[in-house]
């Protein structure tokens, strides 16, 4: 091979080696941000059934009524 083959080449495989890096580490990034959307999904859920529960759980205010001399 020539040498501007060789170098082509070259540049080439180190292009792709950082190119391959940068897909590994993006990979993981998207598995932690999974993880956490996972995670925040649950305590969305947790937070939504207390929040019925309170609802359910809770004393009504009594009706508003008006004054008697209206």
């Amino acid at each position: 091979m020539s040498t501007s083959v060789e170098e082509r080449l070259d540049t080439l495989e180190i292009e792709l080696a950082h190119a391959n890096h940068t897909i590994d580490e993006l990979n993981a990034v998207v598995v932690d941000q999974g993880r956490q959307i996972d995670r925040l999904t649950r305590k969305l859920i947790q937070m939504t059934n207390q929040i019925e529960d309170l609802i359910e759980n809770s004393v009504s205010a009594p009706p508003i009524q008006k004054p008697p001399h209206y």
